[in-house]
C-alpha cells in the first residue's frame, strides 16, 4: 500500500525511502508512546490528559524537535535533485512546491503519531471519561481538548511552513540555530497564569487564564494572522533572494 501510495509522486517515494526517514518513523513511534502516557497521574481523565499532554513542555519541545528534523531531512533530499531543480525555473515554485512537499511527508508522520496516540491513549484511558470545567470559560474539558490540540496542530503547521522557507532563504545551519533559540525561549521567557494577548509564540503552548474563552480565542486568532504576515514575507524574501545554491 506504501509502495503504491507514494509512487505517484516520485519525490515523496525517495524521502520516505531514506534512512533517515526511517529512524524519524521510529522516533514518531516512541514520542507517540511517550504521549500516551504523558499525564497527571493524580487527574486519570481522557480529556484532561490531553490537555495536560499538549500544554507539557517536555513533550512540546521533542514533538518540534522531531517534526524540525522531518523538515530539514525533505529540504535536503528535496535540493539533491538538480534535474528537478531547473524544471521549476523559480524561487517562488521551488518555495511553493517544497511547502506542499514537506506537508505532505510531515502529515504521512502525524497521521502515524495520531494512530498510535489515540489507539494506546484510549486503552490507558478507558473507562475514564469524565468531563470537567475549565477556568470560569463555562465549558467543559472535552470541548477545550479538542481546542488544545486544534492550537498546537495549527502552531506545528506554521512552524513547518516557517522552517522550510527559511530553509530556502538561510541554509539548515542557519535554519537550525534559529530553531535552538525558539526551544530555549520555553525556558528563558516564561508566561504568568494569566493570558493576555502576545507576540511570543510559546505562550500559546500553555494553559493560560483569558478568562474567557472567546478572549482566548480571539487572542489565538489575531496571534495567527500575524504569523501567517510573517510567512508570507518570509515568502516574498525567498522569492526575491539572488539566485545562488538553493534556487
Amino acid at each position: 500500500m506504501k509502495k503504491k501510495w507514494f509512487s505517484i509522486n516520485p519525490l515523496l517515494n525517495a524521502i520516505t525511502s531514506t534512512g533517515r526517514f526511517k529512524i524519524l518513523m521510529f522516533l514518531i513511534v516512541v514520542l507517540a508512546i511517550f504521549a500516551a502516557f504523558n499525564f497527571n497521574q493524580y487527574d486519570r481523565n481522557l480529556f484532561s490528559g490531553i490537555i495536560f499532554c499538549h500544554t507539557q513542555i517536555t513533550f512540546i519541545l521533542l514533538f518540534h524537535f522531531l517534526f524540525l528534523l522531518a523538515t530539514l531531512n525533505t529540504c535536503i533530499t528535496f535540493y539533491q535533485y538538480d534535474n528537478y531543480l531547473i524544471r521549476l525555473e523559480n524561487k517562488k515554485n521551488v518555495i511553493k512546491k517544497l511547502i506542499i512537499l514537506v506537508l505532505q511527508v510531515n502529515l504521512c508522520l502525524l497521521l502515524l503519531f495520531f494512530f498510535i496516540y489515540l489507539s494506546l491513549y484510549n486503552l490507558v484511558m478507558l473507562d475514564c471519561y469524565e468531563v470537567k470545567q475549565i477556568f470560569h470559560y463555562g465549558i467543559k474539558s472535552d470541548v477545550y481538548a479538542i481546542y488544545t490540540m486544534f492550537k498546537f496542530y495549527f502552531l506545528a503547521i506554521f512552524c513547518m511552513i516557517i522552517n522550510t522557507v527559511l530553509f530556502v532563504i538561510a541554509r539548515e545551519e542557519k535554519t537550525a540555530i534559529v530553531n535552538i533559540v525558539y526551544l530555549l525561549s520555553f525556558f528563558l521567557i516564561m508566561p504568568t497564569g494569566k493570558g493576555n494577548f502576545s507576540i511570543f509564540p510559546w505562550n500559546y503552548y500553555y494553559m493560560l487564564d483569558y478568562q474567557s474563552f472567546k478572549k482566548e480565542i480571539f487572542c489565538f486568532f489575531l496571534f495567527s494572522i500575524i504569523i501567517i504576515a510573517i510567512i508570507l514575507l518570509l515568502i516574498k524574501i525567498g522569492t526575491r533572494q539572488k539566485k545562488g545554491r538553493y534556487v
